[in-house]
């Protein structure tokens, strides 16, 4: 008899055991949602709205600042920007002008680009219909393009719209900085569907000559990152464990819109 009583107690311990598990799996399912395969292609679309690691392109990563980014606070060139550069490569069409100027081309009588490389007699200009712009805009950040203001794409890349149009073309005259060029890092650590929201969560680090900085935008240095930098460049390692305990946390919420997701917010955690 006393056997079979310490087997229906373990029974009843396990049984406890087991309802705990269920409910700490319901409560962590109820909170961040259903995990999503961080490398799927739906993941992997929704990152390449934040920015491209070309951080000559859209002005580098924006949304990855010391503050929460949404639509509202996201300048609108670099919405703009962000939109020309996820655009397929079929819906922009490559035309060349002659020489119209000194080392310029005139598109008409509001728009001027200037010669490909400066110095040659012809301009390489990319046009892009802008209803196809707004339409990608709209899956970006789910709303129609708003204001229709020239945009660069990188230093001396700009963007103008003229009647149903943007031109795209060579700047008759940019600056660029130069220094030491930041180095970015990040990684997905992983992703969530909770109701109609996909939330993808990443480590980020940007590293400019030597220190560590905790955002792109406004960052603080991070010391005890920057103290465990080699002194070269190359001797860098910077891997998924680096990433986890000297990078920044980011939360990336993104709302459904019919069969698609549009991007809604990034935040440091």
């Amino acid at each position: 008899m006393e056997k079979t009583k310490i087997k229906k107690k373990d029974i009843i311990v396990i049984e406890i055991i087991v309802i705990v598990l269920i409910i700490i799996f319901l409560a962590i399912f109820l909170f961040k949602g259903q995990k999503l395969d961080a490398n799927s292609t739906l993941i992997n679309n929704l990152y390449n709205y934040l920015g491209s690691n070309d951080l000559e392109t859209c002005e580098g990563l924006q949304v990855y600042s010391n503050e929460e980014i949404n639509y509202e606070n996201l300048d609108n060139e670099i919405r703009l920007c962000t939109a020309y550069r996820l655009l397929d490569s079929n819906l922009i069409n490559k035309e060349e002008y002659e020489e119209t100027g000194e080392e310029t081309c005139s598109i008409n009588d509001n728009i001027t680009y200037a010669t490909d490389n400066y110095d040659s007699d012809k301009c390489s200009v990319n046009v892009i219909k802008k209803e196809d712009l707004n339409n990608k805009y709209k899956e970006i950040f789910g709303n129609d393009i708003d204001e229709e203001s020239e945009f660069s794409i990188n230093y001396n890349t700009i963007c103008h719209s003229d009647e149903d149009n943007y031109y795209c073309g060579l700047a008759e005259t940019y600056t660029k900085t130069f220094g030491s060029e930041p180095h970015t890092y990040r990684v997905i650590r992983d992703a969530y569907k909770k109701g109609d929201e996909v939330i993808i969560y990443d480590y980020f680090l940007k590293i400019v000559n030597g220190e560590c900085y905790n955002s792109y935008v406004n960052g603080t240095t991070n010391n005890n990152c920057t103290n465990e930098l080699p002194e070269e460049e190359e001797d860098y390692n910077i891997d998924y464990d680096f990433l986890k305990k000297y990078g920044t946390l980011y939360k990336h919420t993104f709302k459904q819109s019919g069969d698609t997701y549009y991007w809604v917010s990034s935040i440091p955690e």
